[in-house]
């Protein structure tokens, strides 16, 4: 007979696996919380490994430079985002049009200052001094997230081609790259605008613009 004193022994390679999980989620949330509080190019590896509270080789094991934990990060960040939305055009009750897409899209992306400035960064920082295999799994991924999402759009907005719904996920990203650059002022950018109010037509505000350039992108192809 087994004694039921008998321990029961966890397969080494999942408590390993469990370990490994845990350790880069440490060190996902020391990156995001450090690049709240500062900015891309102020945060240090061995300041995240610091946060994580594990040794600074640690942070190299799991991601090789600082660019592959960012990527990381807005891969994470994104594919969140894009089942948020997926969720919201699937279950949405009444008619859809293409102020209310232009609408639940920017009022997505309203509080997710963080993914948009990661995104901002992707071609011109995030997908140098990667791997091959890490950016070719972002990209997979990201098309998949792409496809998906469009056929949604499809349907919602009858006036879209086949392939419109992906392909306008392009322009959107285009309008949030731009628009989250011209909505992040820099500090003495931010005191020139609070001493001159006239100037205030210069400033973006964020979802608004992105709601508006979106709803006239969508107005055009509904009007083709």
């Amino acid at each position: 007979m087994v004694s039921n004193n008998t321990k029961r022994v966890l397969p080494q390679r999942a408590r390993k696996e469990e370990d490994k999980e845990a350790r880069r989620r440490q060190l996902l949330d020391a990156a995001l919380e450090l690049y709240r509080s500062t900015s891309y190019d102020e945060v240090k590896m061995a300041d995240v490994a610091e946060r994580a509270e594990l040794a600074k080789g640690t942070v190299f094991i799991y991601f090789p430079t600082k660019e592959a934990l960012f990527l990381a990060l807005l891969e994470e960040q994104l594919f969140a985002w894009f089942a948020r939305l997926e969720e919201t055009l699937t279950r949405g009750e009444g008619r859809w049009t293409g102020a209310r897409v232009a609408r639940t899209v920017a009022e997505s992306l309203e509080g997710e200052v963080m993914l948009t400035r990661l995104l901002a960064r992707l071609q011109t920082v995030l997908e140098q001094n990667v791997t091959v295999e890490q950016v070719r799994g972002f990209k997979e991924r990201l098309l998949e997230a792409v496809v998906r999402a469009g056929a949604l759009l499809e349907k919602r907005l009858p006036f879209l081609k086949p392939g419109e719904g992906a392909r306008l996920f392009l322009h959107i990203h285009a309008l949030v790259v731009g628009l989250r650059q011209m909505a992040d002022l820099a500090p003495v950018a931010r005191e020139v605008h609070a001493a001159a109010p006239h100037l205030n037509l210069l400033r973006v505000d964020f979802t608004r613009e992105l709601t508006e350039a979106l709803g006239g992108l969508l107005r055009g192809l509904e009007a083709r």
